[in-house]
This record gives structure tokens, sequence and C-alpha cells, in this order.
């Protein structure tokens, strides 16, 4: 028996049953089946709707929550009331008109025998959490949209796996989204380039870097990669963007090429020429190996020239290069030194019957005419040779020597080849 004037056990309970309902965050209340009325609600439910605690009780589903938001959770409360549960998310206008996200939960309540006798109305506020996703929402619809409006190729992966990519992206590497999925990005790298590629991506690195990728047809793409770290709560990916730099390797390489080549011809010129010569003469020197060094120059050129205009004379050095290179091995060099003269170095000789048989197949190589436009161009070579170590030392020495042999060889009638040394076309013994 409770003493008196001390609260009995059923007013403590609902004592603490009010305080803790009232001190939760979430929004609680519990409606009568019968009649839809409200027999409990905390604190925040009733102030959420615009009543109190006390003014709530006794007020049924629709008054309470207005004639607008019956309308739209009436099947929802009519299937609780068949037995069932509900769970769904609803806009709430508050009393004051600002507009709200909840997630409501509504459960029914059986007594012992199975008789419903109510439902429970559970509601937790999750605007703050719905317009925070509705951002991310938004934000990765505007990047999805500036991925599909980019012209360079974009893609994503987490942990280095393919997680999305662009349509740019797969018009450049040929393959289709559903290829790229859940597959590794490293190996879609050349092999050469893996380690760089996984190593930038350890260390988070954003600066653009060069490297190779596959095409689905196996070909190499030449590309920049651009990566950036995009992170959300504990999880991030890597969003890298992927240039297609065929066009500027091609511009560069060609670039190179013209800066040591004849832009006519696409020989070697004197430039190369300085660079191959010492090299070729000092590994010559190492291993003990011999030189050729052979000065060539065209006769019957310039009546060519003159005759059918420089058109005509382009094709015929672009035409005698051809043969010159045919006539040489793949370890040897042709160069043009600018007009029609030519400079061809042998390397590895053996001996100077070797160079022998190169100047006469050279020489020969000029014994078929030349067809231009339906004219028969007609012309010979003089080949001047020198040989290393024999007539020099230097790279100067041996273009000298072999450059007097050649004159000697104009001098004499043309279209044939002289030693340097030697007034006759036979090797030194």
């Amino acid at each position: 028996m409770a003493e008196q004037g001390s609260p009995d056990t059923a007013t403590v309970t609902a004592s603490l049953l009010r305080l803790v309902a009232d001190s939760v965050p979430a929004l609680m209340a519990y409606y009568e089946v019968d009649t839809l009325r409200c027999r409990f609600a905390n604190r925040r439910y009733a102030q959420y709707n615009g009543w109190t605690p006390q003014t709530i009780l006794g007020k049924t589903v629709r008054e309470v929550i207005g004639p607008q938001a019956w309308e739209m959770i009436e099947p929802q409360v009519r299937n609780v009331l068949a037995g069932g549960e509900e769970h769904y998310v609803r806009t709430q206008t508050l009393p004051d008109g600002t507009e709200r996200v909840i997630e409501v939960d509504l459960l029914p309540h059986f007594d012992d025998d199975g008789h419903q006798l109510g439902a429970f109305v559970l509601i937790n506020d999750i605007t703050d959490r719905w317009v925070a996703q509705r951002h991310i929402r938004e934000s990765e619809e505007r990047l999805r949209k500036f991925m599909q409006a980019s012209s360079e190729g974009i893609l994503f992966h987490r942990d280095g796996v393919f997680v999305d990519a662009n349509d740019a992206l797969l018009r450049l590497t040929g393959y289709a989204i559903g290829d790229l999925i859940g597959r590794q990005t490293i190996g879609f790298v050349c092999p050469e380039w893996r380690a760089q590629v996984a190593q930038r991506i350890q260390a988070l690195d954003e600066e653009p870097y060069e490297a190779e990728i596959f095409h689905r047809d196996g070909r190499r793409i030449p590309v920049e990669l651009e990566g950036r770290y995009m992170w959300q709560q504990d999880d991030g990916h890597r969003m890298v963007v992927v240039r297609d730099i065929s066009a500027r390797k091609a511009a560069q390489q060609r670039i190179e090429f013209l800066a040591l080549h004849d832009p006519l011809t696409e020989l070697p010129n004197r430039l190369h020429l300085n660079q191959f010569l010492p090299h070729t003469l000092a590994q010559a020197r190492r291993q003990r190996q011999g030189v050729a060094v052979m000065f060539v120059d065209l006769d019957g050129f310039k009546p060519v020239n003159d005759r059918l205009g420089h058109e005509a004379g382009d094709a015929l050095l672009c035409s005698v290069s051809r043969r010159l290179r045919a006539a040489v091995r793949e370890s040897d060099l042709v160069a043009r030194l600018g007009g029609d003269e030519f400079l061809v170095i042998l390397t590895d000789v053996g001996s100077p019957n070797d160079v022998v048989r190169v100047a006469e197949a050279i020489l020969a190589s000029t014994c078929a005419p030349i067809v231009w436009r339906g004219q028969s161009l007609e012309v010979r070579m003089s080949v001047g040779v020198s040989l290393f170590p024999e007539h020099g030392s230097s790279p100067h020495e041996l273009i000298r020597h072999a450059d007097a042999a050649m004159y000697r060889a104009k001098t004499g009638g043309g279209g044939c080849y002289r030693i340097a040394g030697h007034p006759s076309p036979e090797p030194p013994r």
C-alpha cells in the first residue's frame, strides 16, 4: 500500500513515461483504433502539429494533421487499421508554413487476445538528411552532365576498380561501359607504365602525367592522366581525366624528326650526321672495327633541274635517296648534306673489298632511269670513299678525304667511285 501523501506507482510510471517520451528526438503518438482519436502524444509530436500535449488529446488524426495531409496518408492509415504496418516518407507543412520531410512508421497495437486497440505513430524529421542527400544527388547529376558534355575521357574508380566512365572515354578506348565496370583500371594501362600509374594512385597525386593505355583493338594510345580524389564520408573514389595526346605526340615526334632529318627526302641531315659519325667512330675504335665514309654527288642533276623545274629535281632526289637506302644495310647511315650531295656511313666494315661491293651497288642503283610524269630522268653518281682508320681518325678528316676522292671521280668523267689516296678504283691492299 502506498504511503498517504506519496504518489502511487501508476502515477510515477506515467510521469516517467511522459518524461522519457518528451526527451527523445522522435515524434510519438498513439491513436485508438475505433475513433482514430489521439490518446497520447509527446511534446515534440504535439508542437510539430501546432498543439500542446494536453490540447491534442481527443483529436482525430484528420484534426491533428489537417485535411490535406489526411488525404495524403489515408490509404496508409486504412492499412494499419486492417492490421498492417506502414513505413513511408512524406513532406509536412508546419503551422508556420515551413516545409519539412518526415519519415513515418505506423504500427498496429493488439491486446493479448489479438484484438487491435490502436496504432503507434513514430515520426523522425529527416529534412536535414534529405536536403544533404538531395544536394549530393544534384551534385552527382551535375557531375554526370559535365562528364557527358566533356570531350575528354573521364572515369571514376574506387580502389583501382572501375565505377563509371563517360562516353568520351568509351569512344577513345573502343570499350562499352559494361566492359569496364568492375574491372581493374591498371589492366588497361600498357605494362611499362603500370608501376608509375600505381605509384601516382597510391600517393594521391593530382599532377597531370603521361602514360599509354590500350585500345580495345590492341593499339596503344598516348594519354595525359590527371586524377582527383573525391571523398564521401569515409569512402573516397578517384576521378581521372584522360586526355588523348596522340596528335600532340605525333607533332612532337615530327618536330624532333625534322630537327634531325631532311624534310624533302626524310634522310638524316647534317645535325644527325654530326651526332652519328663521332659515336660510330668511338665504337669502332673500342671494338677495333672499320668504318667507311662515302661522299656521293649526282652527275647531271643540274640539267634536269634547269630543264624540267624544281619539282622534277625534287622527285629525282627522293628517288635517288630511296635507292641509296636500299643499297646499304639497316645499320648504315645515308644522309643528305644538301643540294645533290649525300654521305653514306658504312659501319662494322670487315675489309676494303666490302666497301667496293657497296660502292658498285650504289653506282648500279642509278643504272635504271627514273620515270617522272612519263619522262625518263637519267642520272649518274660520283662516289668518293675514305676509310677509318687508314685515312683519318676524326669525322672532319674522313669527310674531307672522301670529298676529295669524289672530286677525282667526277673530274674523271663521273659515274664511278674513287678511294682516297688511290687514282684508280682499286681498294688499298
